[in-house]
């Protein structure tokens, strides 16, 4: 029987996060796609993601939205950015996160956190 991979979608524009968010992924028998703009998420929802990962210093324009469209579309939705920028947690869970931690959390407890969304989540056909 193939190996469903499991899929995560990520707006992240620090290079040492999508480097280090890949290997965990993989690791977990994942793979990441590295996306850019709130159009690009929504178009690749049909592929039903395990996990929408957002970098808070990254998103822009309607990202809010762009939560909400994965929320309906059942894909967990998790957040991180610089622990001082209250407005930017507060932003993401108002508009839906599962999650949102800071970046020393997302660093320190990543394997935790990706396990916690790709092992409950459903193969992929």
């Amino acid at each position: 029987m193939e190996k469903a991979v499991k899929t995560v979608l990520a707006w992240v524009s620090n290079l040492m996060f999508s480097v280090r968010i890949g290997e965990v992924a993989n690791a977990l028998g994942g793979h990441v796609i590295l996306v850019s703009s709130s159009e690009e998420i929504v178009d690749k929802l049909e592929i039903h993601p395990s996990l929408l990962i957002l970098d808070l210093t990254a998103v822009t324009g309607d990202w809010q939205q762009t939560v909400a469209r994965a929320k309906e579309t059942g894909v967990p939705v998790l957040a991180y950015g610089p622990h001082v920028n209250v407005e930017a947690r507060e932003a993401a869970e108002a508009a839906g996160c599962d999650e949102v931690v800071a970046n020393s959390k997302l660093s320190l407890d990543l394997p935790k956190l990706l396990t916690k969304y790709l092992t409950n989540a459903p193969a992929s056909h």
